[in-house]
């Protein structure tokens, strides 16, 4: 049996992962975006110099998530395009995650995902890379004295989707919920990420794998229809905005849903850059309604409920309760998914996917 049990939605945009506790659950979330560092020191010490983790991967240093904004934004890589899954920056994203829960050595049962629309592919693409060379994986960190190593154990995959529906139909032990209605009927998943939009259909609580190659909108995600136009805006505001990136709207918009706070910070400059958020959040909405909800989906007519993930479903979910008043399904309506974010939902959900496996007898 593996020491550890982790689940990693390592997306276009971010990377959530989840390490099961004995009764409890550790998380951690970072930007899917690196540099190369240098990691070297003036000896100056703490009072004098910028502190941050670098990452010894490979043969390479890395700095990663929010410190390739404050500390290097040469040659910025972002994790992006459909044929990323199992590659090299695929699996430092995971290594990365897995060793900021704290893991240093073990065994490891993993749980990952690929939007649907690539799953067949990206599944043994995964499967083959992660386990290759008996599934051994170093990495150092900058407070290491030695690599952390620990083995990939078992590598499951599964679409994009499937974690956020298992968040409705499972509790925190993996058990399946008893009494529960939540999943009958016809169900849309819509799992928005930063590159694509997946649009997953259920019956009772089941996917046809039929409809999977149609699943996925490549290029439809956060980043083509709300941070590049925010950004194009934003960089019109004068020419010391105009070397900003997609990834300072998308901290500010991080920052600003938990604090309230939306204001970008540019050379002592502010721009409260909220309105247009909202603005190409609602249209972004307007898009998704129009070309998925009604054009794939009939207005949802003949559907029990809609259920909304990923970075997106915040940005759209006002919009979408609206429009649909009676097809939303949040994840604060019930106890056991009250206190789920939409953007952890897959990775939760793949948690109590591997629990309810585990705890099933062996064949």
């Amino acid at each position: 049996m593996a020491d550890h049990i982790i689940s990693i939605d390592a997306g276009n945009g971010g990377t959530n992962a989840i390490l099961q506790r004995p009764k409890t659950v550790k998380t951690t979330y970072f930007p899917s975006v690196r540099a190369a560092a240098s990691g070297e020191s003036l000896g100056l010490g703490e009072q004098f110099e910028l502190q941050y983790e670098y990452i010894d991967w490979g043969k390479h240093r890395y700095i990663v998530g929010d410190d390739v904004l404050t500390i290097s934004r040469k040659g910025i890589e972002r994790h992006q395009g459909a044929f990323r899954y199992g590659d090299e920056f695929h699996q430092f994203l995971v290594a990365t995650a897995v060793g900021k829960l704290g893991i240093t050595e073990g065994n490891i049962d993993l749980t990952l995902f690929a939007p649907p629309g690539m799953y067949q592919q990206a599944q043994e693409t995964i499967q083959e890379r992660f386990t290759g060379k008996g599934g051994q994986c170093a990495i150092q960190f900058k407070s290491d004295e030695t690599p952390r190593k620990w083995k990939y154990e078992r590598v499951t995959v599964f679409p994009e989707g499937i974690g956020a529906a298992a968040c409705f139909a499972l509790d925190k032990q993996g058990a399946p919920i008893t009494n529960s209605d939540v999943l009958t009927g016809q169900t849309v998943i819509l799992d928005m990420g930063m590159y694509t939009l997946d649009a997953l259909q259920m019956s009772d609580g089941n996917f046809n794998p039929e409809s999977l190659g149609t699943a996925t909108w490549e290029g439809q995600g956060i980043k083509a229809h709300l941070l590049d136009p925010v950004l194009a805006k934003v960089r019109k505001q004068g020419e010391d905005f105009s070397l900003l990136t997609i990834d300072d709207i998308d901290a500010v918009i991080r920052q600003g849903l938990q604090t309230g706070d939306y204001k970008l910070r540019v050379a002592g400059m502010e721009a409260d850059i909220q309105p247009l958020i909202q603005r190409y959040a609602e249209r972004y909405a307007e898009w998704i309604s129009n070309n998925i909800i009604d054009g794939v989906f009939n207005g949802l007519r003949g559907f029990k409920s809609l259920i909304l993930v990923g970075g997106g479903a915040i940005l759209t979910q006002a919009h979408m309760t609206q429009w649909y008043p009676d097809k939303v399904l949040r994840f604060d309506q019930y106890p056991e998914t009250k206190k789920i974010d939409p953007v952890f939902a897959n990775a939760i959900g793949g948690i109590r996917l591997a629990q309810m496996r585990l705890k099933q007898p062996t064949k």
